[in-house]
């Protein structure tokens, strides 16, 4: 019998179900990937290790993220996929089952990547990551959320630890440490002179009211905006805040917000997002939101989400079809008001409430993207590029459904 999703995969062009296929199923380990990182390739944060017949093991350099066409996406190693990075003189290749798919290239390692702050600090240490093209700041990865027990349940990230300590994050500490902003600063000054960036995206662990992410956010993107000048787009990666708020952020130098409501069904985001609910209430967050539409402009603010988590416990639990449904409603609401809607899909990790089986397929997040890729089409709303583009799209295909559909950004990252 043939499925939706049978004829999903037979008329969505090659380039996105490879892309889906890469970010779910990875690949499995060939010397191919190391020899990437020795020549040049931005490696990932987390090696291979490859284990000998005794059981021992050797850990192996791997590539962060795959240049696939004008794609990018994530580098999972994953000895039981089908996909494998071949070889051949100079040129790297994505085979599946002995069968050559297309050329494949990775994201090279940016120049500025060895820079040194006066102290001697790396770009890591710093609270900069760098994704692509657009460069992560997060001073304080601590989440107030996890010290009442109220994170979200499918976040294994913003637990207070050694490198929220490095960073010098204290819990119930709101602003970063005037040591910590001095350092990025250096950092984003040298990076964005380099011309590899074209974005800065800022976030940080939740505090326990709008209010105070207000008062943490503003000298950071106050700081962003003077070492980068004009010369890269600064998105807040806040929780959601009110008018005045977002007002604050743009006027210390935002040109862009993203307030991440993670679900749109009322009932999964009270069961899921305990803290959010609490803190803020999600009409709140709605309301700020769209509020910002006034701040920023049309297009120049957006929610990501995490498509998956309306099935499973701890959510009350809908069907398949039931969270296409929801998350088609959302995609029309947000999309109608200016707001760019983003999905990421549900992959567990441990120690949150998820099982690995609870995460979403491939072929249902195919599906999602399509849907919502053609409510963008009926509304002449491409993903704008200050969000998200080709160069950083790593775990996300908004912006590879609207290339394959010939919409094309309408908002610039550039200033």
């Amino acid at each position: 019998m043939v499925t939706v999703f049978d004829r999903l995969y037979s008329t969505l062009p090659k380039s996105l179900v490879w892309k889906a296929q890469l970010m779910f199923t990875g690949v499995k380990y060939t010397d191919a990937l190391t020899e990437a990182v020795n020549e040049g390739a931005a490696p990932g944060f987390w090696p291979y290790r490859m284990l000998s017949a005794d059981g021992s093991g050797q850990f192996r350099q791997v590539p962060y993220l795959f240049k696939l066409a004008d794609a990018v996406a994530r580098v999972r190693v994953n000895d039981k996929s089908n996909y494998e990075v071949r070889r051949s003189s100079n040129e790297f290749a994505l085979w599946c089952d002995e069968q050559l798919l297309c050329p494949v290239e990775f994201v090279p390692k940016h120049s500025w990547a060895s820079f040194r702050t006066q102290d001697g600090s790396t770009y890591a240490e710093s609270g900069i990551e760098q994704l692509g093209d657009m460069l992560v700041v997060n001073l304080t990865p601590g989440c107030e959320y996890f010290l009442t027990k109220s994170n979200c349940k499918f976040c294994g990230y913003g637990r207070f630890s050694p490198k929220t300590q490095a960073l010098g994050q204290l819990p119930g500490q709101i602003l970063p440490q005037i040591l910590t902003v001095d350092r990025m600063s250096e950092v984003l000054a040298n990076a964005s002179k380099s011309g590899e960036a074209r974005h800065v995206y800022i976030v940080g662990g939740s505090t326990m009211s709008p209010e105070d992410e207000v008062e943490r956010f503003v000298p950071v993107i106050k700081a962003a905006r003077k070492a980068v000048g004009d010369r890269l787009h600064v998105t807040a990666g806040s929780g959601a805040v009110d008018r005045d708020g977002s007002l604050r952020f743009r006027d210390a130098g935002a040109d862009s917000c993203c307030y991440n409501l993670e679900t749109w069904d009322p009932a999964t985001f009270e069961a899921v997002c305990p803290g959010k609910a609490k803190s803020v209430g999600r009409d709140r967050w709605i309301k700020g939101l769209t509020d910002a539409v006034d701040v920023f402009g049309w297009g120049r603010v957006a929610s990501a989400f995490v498509a998956g988590l309306e099935v499973p416990p701890p959510a009350p639990g809908m069907s398949v079809d039931g969270m296409l449904a929801s998350i088609r409603e959302g995609a029309e609401f947000l999309l109608d008001r200016g707001i760019t809607p983003l999905y990421s899909p549900l992959w567990p990790v441990e120690g949150t409430a998820y099982a690995v089986s609870d995460g979403i397929s491939p072929e249902v997040y195919l599906n999602l993207e399509y849907d919502v890729c053609k409510l963008r089409q009926a509304r002449n709303f491409p993903v704008p590029d200050w969000l998200i583009c080709s160069g950083c799209s790593y775990m996300l295909m908004e912006v590879d459904f609207d290339k394959e559909f010939g919409l094309t950004s309408s908002v610039s990252a550039n200033r």
